[in-house]
């Protein structure tokens, strides 16, 4: 799923306003048999990792396990004997034995607003090395170890690492939430993404899953490979060298503008509508209706499978404010 922008046309793409987890609270407790408010604990970081850091589920249930080792998924968990607090049980709470990366955090304040926030600000920070492992992981154990030995700073053959059952716990959160991820299909709300096309809504054909000629020039399964696959499916070319996602609005010799039309690639800004900071997303109009609404399909932003299409709808008054770039 993502990441890494680079000057090969890579794009971290989107990274908020994704759905998260399709299930209640009290839908999880029973299936998990844990209780509602722990429950509610559980989807709100999966939620969390999902869609505003995009992690896949893989990686998404690695780092649950890792929670639910270190605190039980209880954001007030305290051990005032190494001076640790939090869901992922952060040194410099009560001493700085370990360090001090409470020192990070927005306040000093045992909340999950609060923790999940200090979890993005370290992942996009001094520990991007766990986010670019975990956050596209395609097997949930391995995801596991990784966020131990490099968010926990654990040595794996550390008896704290519990290796077996952590691993183990990262396949149950992953076999438990697979099918929940994203939005039921006939929801249209918008900004929201789905996996199967919003009621109301058709496309010509959907994307044959081929890479065309050129495509190489794109890292696979990310959104610029995808727009550039899906836009060559239906007869439109765009350049193998179009950049990062925002870089396509920018890119020389194409028509840009902020009015939409079907089969051009929206190039989101950085930051815009859930887009990278850094690399922003880029995006396929597949449909725009009468009154000025769009639906666009785009790859890699559910965290459920790298190569996973998936839609989103936009009202005319946020469609105004996107460029969007027209092939050739």
């Amino acid at each position: 799923m993502i990441v890494g922008g680079s000057a090969s046309g890579d794009s971290e793409g989107f990274s908020s306003s994704a759905g998260g987890l399709n299930l209640t609270a009290k839908d999880l407790a029973t299936k998990a048999n844990v209780s509602e408010e722990k429950a509610q604990n559980i989807i709100d970081i999966a939620s969390h990792l999902l869609s505003k850091e995009r992690f896949t589920l893989q990686g998404t249930s690695g780092a649950l396990a890792v929670a639910e080792r270190e605190s039980g998924f209880d954001p007030e968990a305290v051990n005032d004997s190494g001076g640790v607090a939090g869901i992922f049980q952060w040194s410099g709470w009560s001493n700085n034995i370990n360090g001090n990366r409470w020192a990070q955090a927005e306040s000093r304040t045992l909340s999950m607003e609060v923790e999940l926030k200090l979890v993005s600000s370290e992942l996009n920070g001094a520990y991007r090395k766990t986010k670019d492992l975990v956050s596209v992981s395609e097997d949930p154990k391995q995801a596991s170890l990784d966020w131990s030995l490099y968010y926990e700073c654990v040595a794996l053959s550390d008896g704290q690492t519990k290796a077996d059952e952590l691993q183990d716990n990262a396949q149950k959160w992953y076999d438990l939430l697979k099918d929940y991820v994203g939005f039921e299909s006939g929801e249209t709300v918008s900004g929201v993404m789905s996996t199967k096309i919003p009621s109301g809504w058709e496309i010509d054909t959907p994307y044959n899953g081929q890479a065309y000629e050129g495509s190489s020039a794109y890292p696979e399964g990310q959104c610029t490979w995808y727009v550039y696959n899906r836009a060559y499916q239906l007869g439109v070319k765009f350049d193998p060298y179009m950049g990062n996602g925002s870089a396509w609005s920018g890119k020389s010799g194409y028509t840009v503008s902020h009015e939409p039309k079907a089969h051009t690639a929206l190039s989101f800004l950085p930051g815009q509508a859930g887009a990278d900071v850094a690399y922003g997303h880029v995006a396929f109009v597949e449909a725009v209706k009468d009154d000025g609404s769009i639906l666009i399909s785009e790859m890699n932003v559910t965290g459920v499978a790298r190569l996973t299409v998936s839609y989103r709808v936009f009202s005319a008054d946020e469609a105004k404010n996107f460029w969007f770039v027209e092939g050739k």
